[in-house]
């Protein structure tokens, strides 16, 4: 089927490989919003109507950047006014979904039309999903049996996201990266550049709606200084700066200690991350290292992780470390 648009004047065919043009880029993005969908639905809230049943929400990062819009029936959000009293909408015809489309490109360029959606869906707790992707964007399409009227979809746009890459999905759906507990999409020519494990910043988009996939750690994970990711990782407590005449010592959690913990040490200016692992009686020593600042990072699976700085100075107090490491929670 032809995605048919026109823009400008100009008529222009997505399935071709043709661009979707987008507004003036200067403009701020909820701006472009007001002028092509009219004034937010809720105060103070980037919701706009896209019809009759219908709306979008924008989603913007910290400097107000596009990187996301969901479209879905006004039934779904309690807080819009009437949303209450709407009746169940009748799905989004292919044609509708590609004015939708072409009326979104104003606020951001979606590019050319990489990968139409197919048939083949994928089971989501939402319903079955079909991808189009763009040169500058992916859409998650929630649809009906027929795999083309569509219930909602939302518009993931290419953007920076730096992390540790759990997994890599590639095959006959679109190439997927696991961050944290999350998938993206990410351009196939991106993949060649995956390392799995390694702190890096990926061009991608999402997270998607297929997180019913499981994502599990296939490797170690190290974040930004080169230091191991535990999981459960849910909290991180920050330590005072240390003055030790050696580095050694305990980890324990209340009187006990803690067999199995990862201390690693990286002095500053240099990219080299040392690391020991606790012993049965919690202790762990390292030696031969020089004078100097070092970054800290003490992590083990189910529990918080503590992070901070340690100065190696042979003339400080001989006092060993004693670090105690509390349970995630």
């Amino acid at each position: 089927m032809r995605l048919r648009a026109n823009i400008a004047g100009l008529a222009l065919l997505l399935c071709s490989g043709h661009v979707v043009a987008a507004a003036d880029s200067n403009a701020p993005v909820v701006a472009k919003a007001e002028e092509t969908f009219g004034p937010p639905l809720i105060t103070g809230k980037a919701v706009f109507r896209l019809n009759e049943a219908y709306v979008l929400w924008l989603v913007l990062d910290t400097n107000g950047n596009l990187e996301e819009v969901d479209v879905g029936a006004k039934s779904y959000y309690s807080d819009i006014p009437t949303a209450r009293n709407a009746s169940a909408p009748v799905p989004l015809s292919f044609a509708e979904y590609q004015e939708a489309l072409e009326r979104i490109g104003k606020l951001k360029q979606l590019g050319q039309l990489q990968r139409s959606h197919s048939s083949k869906t994928t089971a989501t707790d939402l319903g079955p999903v079909n991808t189009d992707r763009f040169e500058y964007a992916f859409v998650d399409r929630i649809v009906e049996d027929d795999a083309e009227s569509v219930r909602r979809f939302d518009v993931y746009f290419l953007h920076h996201e730096a992390g540790a890459p759990k997994q890599l999905l590639t095959g006959d759906e679109e190439p997927m990266v696991c961050l944290g507990i999350s998938w993206y999409y990410l351009p196939p020519e991106e993949t060649r550049n995956i390392k799995i494990g390694s702190w890096q910043e990926l061009r991608v988009a999402g997270p998607n709606l297929r997180w019913k996939t499981a994502c599990f750690r296939t490797t170690v994970l190290h974040d930004a200084d080169g230091f191991t990711i535990e999981e459960p990782q849910n909290e991180t407590i920050f330590l005072s700066d240390i003055h030790v005449q050696q580095l050694a010592g305990q980890i324990h959690i209340e009187d006990d200690p803690l067999e199995g913990v990862n201390v690693e040490l990286k002095r500053v200016g240099s990219d080299r991350v040392v690391g020991k692992t606790t012993n049965d009686s919690g202790l762990f020593k390292f030696s031969g290292l020089p004078e100097g600042k070092y970054k800290l990072k003490v992590t083990k699976d189910g529990f918080k992780s503590l992070s901070g700085s340690v100065f190696l100075d042979h003339h400080a107090p001989l006092k060993r470390l004693s670090l105690e490491l509390p349970p995630g929670t």
